[in-house]
């Protein structure tokens, strides 16, 4: 072949050719001479030299091209140096074949042509056999695999494979050369692998790392193997023993270890006096009140004194307070909103969302279908499709497609164009639908026609190169194929699913969201439509808009308040029941508490809606899901106290002569006040200890990184101390009313009705003590606990338990997944579970560096960027090097470099760049206006003007932002950059650079697991960016990173320190608390603390056991268990301190006083909570029964178990008895 002698179809076409290869500068002048010469050097050079590697003189230079080819052939590369000139070696060897095809004098060993015949009877050769030696097109592929095209981080390559199913060698040429997929090709070339070198193409074709004398070396993003070593990510080895953490495991050996040692110690002590029949102290015994438990008993006795005495008034007064502070409810703001509930404003993660979102605007909301097809895989031509591929799939997903894009079409309502993203249509343009972006399989077919016959062509071309000139869609851009197609594993031909997006204008001001969430709740009825009446049988859906969550929540937060509901009515119906002692059937009427039980609980709800009342007055944030569980839980402690002091009442009613101030001419009022002092000296101070505890724990908890966390606390917190205030007033004023109602014999619920005292029988008032079942069941339970034999083994058996759970908490899994907060037949659960699954490519996450750098300044461009001569470990090579292990840094994508791309954009010389030659004004790169002219951008002096000089920087950044891609300019910055860089013009009309990002891609995050190590793995690379900047340039530049759900997720990172923190907060308050309370008591407040610990501890163990992950909500509950612990052993640690009893029967004295109170009073009644194991939710069913049930177990069993047998032990050392 030689030169041109046709035209066909608009390419020139080679003139057979049967002599010897001619000189290629002979007969030309002097200027074509030394552009031929220009041409060959740059792009030909193995024709400039001989067979020993020797230059040949100018005149022996032959070819069988003449110069004109040459000079086509330049242009013809202005695409491929657009795709590879980033990589020299990458683009001689992709020349290099091209160049011996047409020019090599030892053309016709490798080169067979079909010669045809034009219409003018001029020959030419339409097709060309081109032999290439294996070894070539192998290496020649594999020097050019690795360079990333900066706009998407995707393969170059994969811009030039066609239709083929795996991109490799064979497919690449063979792309270059077929004029049926490549519209450039000027004539049908098949591309032969040749096994021999002696009959081909066998031209040397060097890696990417061999670079050749006088080039630029491959960057480490377009060739790894130029990457440097040694600094790749690993994660931490985790030492073992039998599956679990060697710490905890070592931890809990040696805890069992010690106590049990610790007891069994004890216990032999123990046996050792009673073989000797010591008594110790006992018989000198001489119980004293300890001065600030009788400080306690004073105050609290005053308190009861004149409640009881002015029930009327004290029950007035707490009525106004009550009205005045409920009057703040209608100020609550209730919100369902992820951001506001998960996300602390003042957190690094919430600050830097504010920033982008200020700079950049908020990310676009995402309105997704996924169609998963239940059909078999299907094979065509040797190549195996999934189902997703089937013609009727397609067809389908067409269909719902323009139902989707045609909502509200006919109406005069909110459209998709009204709403739509569409970053390419100017500011203030008609807003038309053609521009709104859509990425769905059926972006392929932009005339919308499947044609049976070639759409898996058409589909498999878009695959392999989703900018290729025929799929690109109206708005512009392709659809990138890891969001269209899924439930794939690595080969994206047999997927599954189909998907459909649609990105959604978001906006900061609520206003502007009102149309955004019409058009997005109509497009949930369309999709209920679909699924429900015109979904093929073969379709499985899924669907969800960035409302649907949001909706979703408020729907099941009310349909939450059945099963609560329940569990009121449970708890009601028990303590009507259980609060009256019930002697016989013919005094039921006068024995029930049904008025007080009903008026307890009231009183539980008006201190809950107070507390509503005060964080509207602070116009706190509240869920409607804590306004359902705080009253459950603060209703089963304030029940719990009344049980207390009912229980208490009867005891002192029934030994109120065994008290040295009682007077028995004290009339009725004042015998009245004085059980009821003595009823709150007693149980006041154990509620007070109880409550403040509880309340410090709660208080703790609201220093909390979440909003809703901190809510939960602060609602909790101001529900038990207003509960605590109206209990020991109020409460106190009822129970002194009954009391008088049950002692002039007044039936309960009628208390107007008085019963009669017939015949002999005995008044009510000289009746015998009433004593239930529960508190007679104590004295034998007593004697068998602390039974030395019985004592030893609770404790070994506790501390087993607790040596297990403490080799089990390094196991707790952190995190919580969205799904637990939706029931299972929701269509949102359904639609996270299809993006867990089913969705091959993660969320984005944009790198985001602020202003402060000098781009004109080489030093500043090399920490940015990733082309050549970038350092090794700027911004972009170090987010390309994350992408390498994928599977340590969830990175899965290189990202975008706007930087990158304006080197490329500005050094393709009349393909890009244009202005007005009248004004000096942008013109678009596809401009055809006679007055645009191409540039002439001037190169800077670094690396023999590799990049624009600093004015050109300066002069054409808003250009190449402005320009849109295209097919000659496929480096256009307006599609992918126009709202990532921000740049300001100074009175010159120069662009400096201010903030920009650049957008990467993390990995499919299937768990919280996933999401947690993203957001670690973001800021690491982020952190190590800005060191590199800082250190390299001297400046206080910062990168941080940005994807929709790190200020949800950043919070975890800090989890287990954030848990230890409040749980030592808490147990640091509870110490100091019952010190206090207990006038200095070690003994008490040591056993009440070890007891404390141990429920947290346990606590912990059964969150492992039962797969109950660490969160904030499950970090309050850890908090509530200390509470909870307390509340079962403070009651028994007063009744043991102020027992009068010889210290060998202290303990059974406690038991016997107030053990069936905590098994009646605290343990029934929370019973109800086994309800919740039936919520809609897994978040209620896990968070709350799983947890809460457990905390009771655990407190029951170590309150009426465990702390009286440590108590003994103690009080054993203590008093040696």
């Amino acid at each position: 072949m030689y030169g041109e002698c046709s035209v066909v179809g608009g390419f020139g076409k080679p003139c057979p050719f049967y002599e010897d290869a001619p000189s290629i500068l002979q007969g030309l002048s002097p200027e074509d001479r030394a552009e031929t010469l220009r041409l060959v050097e740059s792009r030909c050079p193995a024709l400039l030299y001989d067979e020993e590697g020797n230059r040949k003189d100018d005149n022996d230079i032959v070819a069988c091209c003449s110069g004109y080819q040459l000079s086509i052939f330049e242009e013809s590369l202005v695409v491929a140096d657009g795709i590879f000139g980033r990589c020299p070696r990458c683009m001689r060897n992709f020349v290099r074949q091209i160049c011996e095809m047409y020019c090599s004098p030892e053309q016709d060993r490798f080169v067979e042509v079909d010669v045809e015949t034009d219409n003018f009877g001029v020959d030419y050769v339409n097709e060309v056999n081109y032999r290439v030696y294996e070894d070539y097109m192998t290496n020649a592929f594999n020097s050019c695999a690795g360079i990333l095209v900066p706009q998407t981080g995707l393969p170059a390559v994969n811009l030039m494979c066609g239709n083929a199913a795996a991109c490799d060698a064979d497919a690449w040429f063979g792309f270059t050369g077929d004029q049926s997929i490549n519209p450039l090709a000027p004539l049908q070339i098949n591309f032969l692998s040749w096994p021999t070198p002696e009959d081909s193409m066998s031209a040397e074709a060097p890696l990417c790392h061999e670079t050749e004398e006088g080039d630029i070396p491959c960057s480490c993003m377009d060739c790894i193997a130029n990457c440097p070593a040694g600094n790749e990510p690993t994660l931490p080895d985790i030492c073992t023993v039998f599956s679990v953490n060697c710490i905890g495991f070592s931890v809990g050996i040696l805890v069992f270890a010690i106590t049990v040692t610790i007891f069994m110690i004890l216990a032999l002590l123990e046996f050792r006096r009673r073989g000797t029949g010591s008594d110790g102290v006992e018989k000198e015994y001489t119980y004293k009140v300890n001065p600030i438990t009788k400080l306690f008993q004073k105050v609290f006795e005053k308190i009861g004194r004149y409640a009881a005495g002015n029930p009327i008034l004290m029950i007035m007064i707490t009525s106004w307070i009550a009205f005045g502070l409920c009057l703040g409810i209608p100020r609550v703001y209730m919100t369902n909103s992820p951001l506001e509930l998960w996300s602390e404003p003042s957190s690094r993660s919430r600050q830097e969302f504010n920033y982008f979102n200020s700079r950049f605007g908020p990310f676009y909301r995402a309105s997704q279908v996924f169609l998963t097809v239940n059909l078999d895989n299907f094979v065509v031509s040797n190549t195996t499709y999934g189902p997703a591929y089937r013609l009727e799939a397609i067809e389908e997903l067409i269909k719902l497609e323009d139902a989707i894009i045609n909502i509200s079409r006919d109406e005069d309502s909110v459209k998709l164009e009204n709403v739509c993203y569409a970053p390419l249509r100017p500011i203030g343009a008609e807003q038309r639908v053609e521009d709104c972006i859509t990425m769905s399989v059926g972006t392929y077919f932009p005339d919308r026609v499947v044609n049976n016959a070639t759409y898996l062509t058409q589909i498999q071309n878009c695959l392999n190169n989703h900018l290729l000139f025929n799929c690109i869609a109206s708005w512009g851009g392709g659809a990138d194929p890891e969001i269209v197609v899924g439930g794939y594993e690595n080969n994206i031909l047999l997927a599954d699913t189909l998907l459909l997006n649609f990105p959604i204008n978001n906006e900061l001001n609520e206003d502007d969201l009102v149309p955004v969430l019409e058009w997005e709740k109509k497009f949930i009825d369309l999709m209920h439509d679909y699924e429900e009446n015109w979904k093929s049988d073969f379709m499985d859906v899924a669907f969800g808009t960035e409302r649907s969550i949001e909706d979703e929540l408020q729907r099941v937060s009310e349909a939450e308040a059945i099963p609560i509901v329940i569990s009121y009515m449970l708890m009601f119906i028990y303590v009507i029941f259980a609060l009256g002692n019930i002697r016989q059937c013919k005094t039921f009427l006068i024995d029930s508490k049904i008025v007080v039980g009903t008026a307890s609980i009231v009183v539980v709800l008006v201190a809950i809606a107070c507390a509503l009342g005060i964080l509207g007055y602070a116009q706190f944030t509240i869920t409607l899901l804590a306004v359902n569980v705080i009253p459950f839980f603060i209703l089963s402690v304030g029940v719990d106290n009344v049980f207390l002091m009912v229980n208490t009442l009867h005891e002192v009613e029934d030994n109120i002569k065994e008290y040295d101030d009682f007077d028995n001419s004290l009339n009725f009022e004042e015998k009245k006040c004085f059980i009821f002092s003595k009823v709150m000296g007693n149980i006041g101070p154990s509620m007070f200890v109880s409550s403040v505890t509880q309340i410090t724990c709660f208080g703790i908890g609201s220093l909390a990184n979440l909003p809703a966390v901190r809510s939960f606390a602060l609602f909790a917190s101001f529900s038990l101390g207003l509960l605590f205030i109206f209990q020991v007033t109020t409460v106190v004023a009822i129970l002194a009313i009954d009391y008088k109602r049950l002692k002039e014999n007044r039936l309960d619920l009628f208390c107007c009705v008085q019963k009669k005292v017939v015949e002999d029988e005995e008044t009510f008032q000289e009746k015998k003590p009433f004593v239930s079942r529960t508190k007679k069941l104590m004295t034998p339970y007593a004697k068998f606990l602390l039974n030395w034999r019985v004592k030893i083994i609770v404790a070994i058996i506790f501390m087993s338990f607790l040596s297990i759970c403490i080799i089990l908490i390094p196991q707790i899994v952190i995190g919580l997944d969205q799904e637990m907060a939706l029931p299972k037949d929701s269509y949102v659960y359904k639609y996270l579970v299809a993006v867990s699954e089913k969705l091959v490519l993660g969320v984005p996450v944009y790198f985001v560096l602020k202003s402060g750098l000098n781009f004109t300044d080489t030093d500043h461009q090399n920490v940015i960027c990733g082309s050549q001569m970038c350092r090794d470990d700027s911004l972009t090579t170090q987010i390309f090097l994350a992408t390498q292990y994928s599977d340590i840094t969830y990175m899965s994508r290189s990202s975008n470099s706007w930087l990158d791309d304006f080197y490329d954009w500005a050094t393709l010389r009349n393909a890009c760049c244009k202005y007005n030659v009248t004004d000096g004004s942008f013109c678009s790169s596809t401009s055809t206006a006679p007055e645009c002219s191409y540039c002439s951008i001037d190169r800077g002096e670094f690396a023999n003007g590799l990049r624009p000089d600093s004015e050109a920087f300066y002069k054409y950044i808003p250009f190449f932002l402005q320009d849109d891609p295209s097919d000659a300019c496929p480096k256009g910055g307006l599609a992918s950059y126009y709202s990532n860089v921000n740049y300001i013009l100074d009175a010159d009309g120069r662009a400096h650079v201010h903030d920009s990002n650049f957008m990467a891609y993390h990995t499919t995050l299937k768990t919280s697991q996933d999401f947690i190590a993203a957001t670690r793995n973001g800021y690491e690379i982020s952190d190590s960016i800005t060191a590199v900047i800082r250190e390299q340039t001297g400046t206080d530049v910062e990168v941080f990173p940005y994807s929709v759900f790190y200020v949800f997720f950043e919070q975890y990172l800090t989890m287990w320190a954030d848990t230890i923190k409040f749980l030592s907060y808490c147990l640091i308050g509870t110490l100091v608390i019952n010190l206090i309370a207990t006038g200095f008591n070690i003994v008490i407040t040591l056993a009440l603390m070890i007891t404390v610990i141990m429920v947290m501890i346990d606590m912990m163990g059964i969150m492992y056991m039962w797969n109950i992950p660490l969160n904030p909500v499950s970090c309050i509950n850890l908090i509530v268990s200390i509470g909870i612990a307390v509340e079962f052993c403070s009651h028994m640690a007063y009744a043991y301190a102020t027992s009068k009893a010889p210290p060998k029967e202290k303990i059974p004295d406690a038991l016997r006083r107030v053990g069936g109170t905590i098994i009646t009073g605290i343990t029934f009644t929370n019973i109800p909570i086994i309800v919740l194991a039936f919520s809609y939710t897994e978040i209620i069913e896990v968070f709350f029964f799983r947890m809460f049930f457990s905390i009771v177990i655990l407190g029951v069993l170590h309150g009426m178990v465990f702390f009286p047998v440590l108590l003994s032990y103690i009080n054993d050392l203590k008093y040696k008895v």
